[in-house]
């Protein structure tokens, strides 16, 4: 259990290191001529990215000194070298920082992770591999526990854009699939997001109901949790600023593909176990 917090921390603490190398880079291409990508001043924008593209200072994270990072700028659509940006009139406080936006990337990313490991939890159950390193007895509490971790910081991905003054959303718009008519992102690929978030609710309640429920209901369900996680990684993908950052997106993509060869063996695992059993009746 002890090695199991550990390796949550230091996926946790991964994931925070990564967002702060997040690039927003524009549809140019940067001729990097095979040197290291680098961002000195950690505004989310490389060093040539910078240079090339959008002539900023690659050694000051806020070259206008209007209080918002280069990299911020870049993705709200205003411009790193103008302080008197338009941006600012639709603002109440000249200098103010969109902490909204970054809580919800933050929380995006941490929801991500804790369902990640939900599922992970789920299989150890049944898969012998997992057994190996993930203690059973822990393995359903904490899979419950974790299950609650994801709704919450999903919830906190969708309600802290309540927040943002230049998206505007309402109640409606994060807890609705398609009610939103936003020009800002893909109202289908927001949608998914929302689908996913209730499907995972309804999941969490339930481990918490297994007692009072009948199995076979309780394994139907569940089997929706490989629908939920298809639905993020696609929301997130698709719609996530983040995973214009080369690193983020390949870790993002590269612990999809683990869980789904994870989940597909235990499907093998349990289908051959199946097969055993009845061959043992039959003898």
């Amino acid at each position: 259990m002890k090695k199991l917090s550990a390796a949550i921390l230091v996926i946790l603490a991964f994931f925070a290191f990564a967002k702060i190398s997040f690039a927003q880079e524009s549809e140019s291409k940067v001729d990097y001529s095979k040197e290291v990508i680098v961002d000195s001043d950690l505004d989310g924008l490389t060093d040539q990215g910078e240079i090339q593209i959008y002539g900023t200072d690659h050694k000051d994270a806020d070259t206008d000194g209007d209080g918002l990072m280069d990299g911020v700028e870049v993705v709200q659509g205003t411009s790193p070298l103008d302080s008197t940006d338009p941006y600012f009139s639709l603002t109440s406080t000249a200098q103010e920082t969109p902490w909204a936006w970054y809580v919800s990337r933050a929380a995006g990313i941490i929801g991500f992770v804790f369902l990640w490991l939900t599922i992970i939890l789920g299989l150890s159950i049944r898969n012998p591999w997992l057994k190996k390193i993930i203690g059973p007895i822990y393995s359903f509490d904490f899979h419950c526990f974790t299950a609650v971790a994801a709704v919450f910081w999903s919830l906190v991905h969708g309600t802290s854009l309540l927040f943002d003054k230049i998206i505007g959303f309402g109640v409606k718009n994060v807890l609705i699939p398609f009610f939103s008519q936003t020009t800002l992102v893909d109202v289908r690929l927001l949608a998914l997001g929302i689908i996913a978030f209730w499907l995972m609710v309804v999941m969490a309640v339930t481990s918490y109901l297994r007692a009072h429920m009948s199995h076979w209901l309780w394994r139907a369900l569940h089997f929706m949790n490989p629908l939920a996680f298809i639905f993020i990684v696609i929301h997130g993908y698709k719609i996530g600023t983040d995973m214009k950052n080369i690193y983020i997106s390949n870790i993002y993509l590269f612990s999809s593909a683990l869980l789904a060869l994870i989940y597909f063996s235990s499907l093998v695992f349990m289908i051959i176990n199946k097969i055993k059993q009845r061959q043992q009746l039959k003898g």
